[in-house]
C-alpha cells in the first residue's frame, strides 16, 4: 500500500515537513484540498506526488445544486489547473446533497479521467440526502468516465444508515475496482461521519485492510485527527497501528 498525507491549501507553513516524510518514504504522496482564494506556489516548489481533492461542499461546492453550476465549474476548473501543475495523478470528487439526477446532468459537462468520484454517508452533517452512498449511486455517477475513490469510513455510516452489514456492503463497492480509498475509524451505532483515530472506533480493520491488500496499486489516505496541526505523529501513528494489523485470513 502506498500511504498519502491530508493537507488543504492553507497549510503551506508545513508542506515542507510534509515533503520531507514523502522523500523519506515514510509517506508516499500528498492528497491536498485546494481552498478558494489560496496559492499554489508554496506546493509547486516541492517535487512530490500529489492527488487533488476538489474543494467540498464545506465550501459551497455542490455539484447537484444546479444554481451553483457555475461556481461549481469555476472550482473544478480550478482545481484541474492545480492538478495539472503539480501532475497530480487523481482529482477526488463529492458528489454533493440534494438530486442525484443533477448529478449526472453535471458530470455530463466534465470531462477529466483523472477524476475519482467518493461514496458519501446516506446522511450528511447537517441532515442533508447525500448522494452516492450506494454502489448503485456510484456506479451510476461513475459512468464510463470516472473511477472511485472508496471511502471506507463514509461507506460504513451509508451501511448503518441503511441497516445493512457494513461488511457485506463495502464487499459491493470492491466490485467497482477502487485503487484509491480514505480511511478512518467511527462508532458502529452512530450514522454520521466522524474521523477517528484508527481503534479508536469499532471497525474491524483486519477486514479493511484485507480487502485494499487485492486492490490494484493501492493508495489510502488517512482521515484521521492531527492533533498538533504542525506535525504529522498523528498520522504516523496511524499508519504503523494499520501496518501491525494482521491480514491472515
Amino acid at each position: 500500500m502506498n500511504f498519502g498525507l491530508k493537507l488543504w491549501s492553507t497549510n503551506a507553513d508545513v508542506i515542507d515537513k510534509a515533503a520531507c516524510l514523502i522523500k523519506e518514504d515514510v509517506f508516499q504522496y500528498i492528497e491536498l484540498t485546494p481552498i478558494p482564494n489560496t496559492e499554489i506556489d508554496p506546493f509547486l516548489k516541492q517535487d512530490v506526488p500529489y492527488v487533488i481533492h476538489i474543494t467540498t461542499e464545506r465550501h459551497g461546492f455542490n455539484i447537484a445544486d444546479e444554481s451553483k453550476w457555475d461556481f461549481n465549474i469555476q472550482v473544478i476548473d480550478e482545481c484541474i489547473e492545480w492538478a495539472d501543475k503539480l501532475n497530480a495523478k487523481y482529482l477526488v470528487l463529492h458528489p454533493g446533497f440534494g438530486s442525484i439526477d443533477k448529478s449526472l446532468d453535471f458530470l455530463q459537462m466534465i470531462d477529466d479521467d483523472r477524476i475519482l468520484i467518493e461514496n458519501m454517508p446516506k446522511i450528511g452533517l447537517y441532515d442533508e440526502q447525500m448522494i452516492g452512498y450506494s454502489p448503485e449511486q456510484i456506479e451510476s455517477l461513475m459512468g464510463s468516465k470516472f473511477g472511485l475513490c472508496l471511502d471506507l469510513n463514509h461507506a460504513v455510516k451509508a451501511a448503518i444508515s441503511l441497516g445493512l452489514d457494513y461488511k457485506d456492503f463495502i464487499s459491493e463497492f470492491m466490485e467497482l475496482n477502487p485503487s484509491y480509498f480514505h480511511i478512518a475509524d467511527g462508532r458502529l451505532d452512530y450514522e454520521k461521519d466522524e474521523h477517528l483515530a484508527i481503534g479508536e472506533g469499532e471497525y474491524d480493520f483486519e477486514f479493511l485492510k484485507n480487502l485494499m491488500r487485492f486492490a490494484n496499486n493501492t493508495q489510502v489516505t488517512f482521515e484521521t485527527p492531527r492533533m498538533d496541526l504542525n506535525f504529522f505523529s498523528d498520522d504516523i501513528r496511524n499508519m504503523n497501528i494499520l501496518n501491525q494489523i494482521s491480514t491472515n485470513r
